[in-house]
């Protein structure tokens, strides 16, 4: 831990911007001490933006250890010399190096912005107490609901960066207050419960005191915003993780009676940059291009890195991309033809591309690298109707009526019927397809595969991953004779177990404290 915090005590404003354009802060404020900050409403929404925005940096290293991980992608540039593209490809064969640079970023940035929520929600006297969260008294020149506003979007930032950590990494470090550098180097990994224990406290808290309007009344000052919906959508996400689908149930009923949210008219409508916060988005990173670093990464790392046109001939990009995170045929050859879903794969029309797949949800007619417009979806509505599915099960008439709302939206127009999930089989596979091919490149598949050993029995993350491999061993085998070691479909098979599913602890973690021992993840 003592890496993390010893870099991290200082300004907490280290860039002054918001998740949102409508409540963007485009000049930055620098040099702004905690000492004499957090005095009135405006600071804190201040201080709570640059909460939003940083949620950025490592949504920037997410996908990397989640869509790569999982059975979606296939990082198929089997020649390169790239050390990015090698490393990419040693996470799509879980061989992940304890040194990797990208995933000491995520943890870092992770627990980066978790730094800045806890200083925000302790400016403000707000802090966690025996499993609750508690408003205690304070000298800020702000209303009691200003500071419950502030307070239940940080804690729905908090929680969304731990409920990441914890699927990730399993036992994590906890620390929901402002530390200094000599207390936190003494502050090692806790089980896991306990980390729930403060995300279900947190969200609880988002819910209690976050905004309540229904979509449709949603003011321009709190679009975009975490609120009390987002917050019961994300909840019941941590609660089927852990099991409880009785608990996750009323929380989407709720949302799905109650939110004002519903499916958009087209899947296209859903990503669109001229609809952004359309009414399936109960959550979303927020970017915007033309304003120096809001932009999104997403196009540059997934647009296909040669392909410069369209197979109608249409100029699509006008600077060189990065054509990571590639579809494999795998995945697209599991949707049916008429899915509209499935457009959202395209062949590459240049013989050039090493990889032949690739996604364009996240297509812009870039001019400058890495400044991208579209925002990241978190939470959808479709999202809400299927873990309605997977918490309810397939008694619940609801539940195939949600699933067969997703596919009318994709273009299946004949509906699923009872026969369809009348085995605990079907009904497992049914859900999770509709999953995976809703999702596509939105970083839910890995997080998916994890819990469907709780969720939906007959499916295990080992089993798919293994069935993965076998379908698509022959190129991960050309892969690493030729840049590592000679690997075979047993090697492979092997590297698929409990052990793998979690990421190893960044080693630097472990190396650079010198007061206590700090336990590596088993297997690494």
């Amino acid at each position: 831990m003592k890496i993390v915090y010893k870099f991290l005590i200082g300004v907490l404003l280290l860039s002054v911007t918001s998740c949102g354009e409508d409540f963007i802060t485009i000049d930055p404020q620098s040099y702004i001490t905690e000492e004499i900050y957090f005095s009135n409403t405006a600071e804190l929404n201040t201080a709570l933006n640059a909460c939003y925005a940083g949620m950025r940096l490592p949504a920037a290293e997410e996908w990397k250890f989640t869509e790569l991980r999982s059975d979606n992608a296939v990082m198929n540039q089997i020649a390169t010399t790239s050390p990015d593209n090698i490393l990419f490809l040693s996470y799509d064969c879980f061989f992940i190096d304890t040194n990797d640079t990208n995933l000491k970023n995520f943890w870092y940035y992770s627990y980066v912005n978790i730094k800045n929520t806890n200083i925000l929600l302790d400016k403000m006297n707000v802090n966690y107490s025996n499993g609750s969260i508690v408003y205690g008294n304070n000298s800020i020149d702000a209303s009691a609901a200003d500071i419950k506003d502030v307070a239940s979007q940080a804690s729905f930032l908090r929680a969304y960066h731990y409920f990441n950590l914890v699927r990730l990494f399993g036992d994590v470090f906890l620390v929901h207050e402002p530390v200094s550098s000599v207390d936190a180097s003494v502050i090692n990994r806790v089980d896991k419960n306990l980390v729930y224990n403060l995300i279900i406290a947190d969200l609880q808290n988002a819910i209690a005191n976050g905004n309540t309007a229904k979509y449709t009344s949603i003011t321009a000052a709190n679009a975009g915003k975490a609120n009390a919906w987002s917050a019961k959508a994300l909840l019941a996400k941590v609660y089927l993780t852990l099991g409880r689908k009785s608990e996750a149930l009323p929380l989407l009923t709720d949302v799905i009676a109650a939110s004002g949210y519903g499916l958009e008219s087209s899947y296209a409508n859903v990503f669109s940059t001229t609809n952004e916060l359309n009414k399936e988005i109960l959550f979303t990173i927020r970017y915007k291009s033309g304003q120096g670093n809001l932009g999104s990464t997403f196009t540059t790392s997934f647009a296909p890195a040669a392909h410069s046109r369209d197979a109608n001939g249409n100029v699509v990009f006008v600077v060189s991309n990065q054509g990571d995170n590639a579809p494999g045929q795998e995945l697209y050859d599991s949707f049916n033809t008429s899915d509209v879903r499935r457009g959202f794969i395209r062949a590459s029309s240049d013989a050039s591309v090493p990889q032949k797949l690739f996604y364009t949800k996240f297509w812009y007619q870039l001019l400058v690298r890495d400044d991208s417009e579209f925002d990241f979806p978190i939470i959808r509505y479709a999202d809400v109707l299927l873990m309605y599915a997977e918490a309810a099960g397939s008694a619940d008439a609801n539940s195939l009526r949600y699933i067969n709302l997703v596919r009318a939206r994709a273009g299946l127009t004949t509906p699923l019927t009872t026969t369809d999930i009348n085995t605990p089989a079907k009904f497992d596979l049914v859900v999770a397809n509709e999953r995976r091919w809703e999702f596509i490149a939105e970083n839910q598949r890995w997080y998916d595969i994890l819990r469907y050993g709780t969720t939906l029995p007959t499916l295990n993350a080992v089993g798919i991953m293994e069935n993965h491999f076998t379908t698509i061993h022959p190129m991960l085998y050309s892969f690493y004779t030729q840049n590592t070691e000679d690997v075979t479909l047993p090697i492979l098979l092997e590297r698929v177990d409990a052990n793998s599913l979690l990421l190893p602890i960044p080693q630097i973690e472990l190396d650079t404290n010198n007061k206590i021992t700090i336990p590596q993840n088993p297997g690494y």
